[in-house]
């Protein structure tokens, strides 16, 4: 698996995506780290994926202010648009994963990224992946249109 350059883009379809410069960097949200997120689609279910630092790098990313971002990743990129209502995740063309709602519904993708990570790193037992669904029908914080995501942390070196 090739891995994807860490760079962001103007997304025509996500409306004004902010842009930053290659080699752009904060102590919070390094792009390089970005680059080591990977997604993965499987029989509709999304599968968000990479190691703490990246996952972290991501959420902290994604928790800057803006009406929308986009990113690249491995094997496709994330995108994420501040609008209202809850939390709406899909998949747009074949490798964009999208992220809408509330700044307190994306909460809930940027908490679980932080909430991985920090499980992998902290854990003792490594038989098990740690990992989080985010997907739970009738749920009112997020929309009944959302596709299940899984974000999973690999074991850190």
């Amino acid at each position: 698996m090739a891995l994807g350059e860490a760079r962001i883009a103007a997304d025509p379809d996500v409306g004004k995506a902010r842009t930053r410069p290659m080699g752009w960097a904060s102590k919070n949200a390094r792009m390089d780290e970005l680059r080591h997120c990977r997604l993965s689609v499987d029989n509709g279910e999304l599968e968000l994926a990479g190691p703490p630092s990246a996952l972290r790098a991501l959420s902290q990313y994604l928790r800057r202010p803006a009406e929308a971002w986009n990113v690249a990743i491995t094997d496709g990129s994330v995108s994420q648009e501040v609008s209202s209502g809850p939390l709406l995740v899909s998949l747009r063309g074949a490798t964009t994963l999208h992220f809408s709602g509330g700044r307190q519904f994306l909460d809930i993708v940027w908490d679980a990224l932080d909430g991985v990570a920090e499980q992998a790193m902290t854990a003792d037992d490594r038989s098990i992946n740690r990992h989080q669904h985010e997907y739970f029908p009738g749920d009112e914080y997020r929309s009944p249109n959302s596709v299940p995501l899984v974000v999973v942390a690999d074991w850190p070196e």
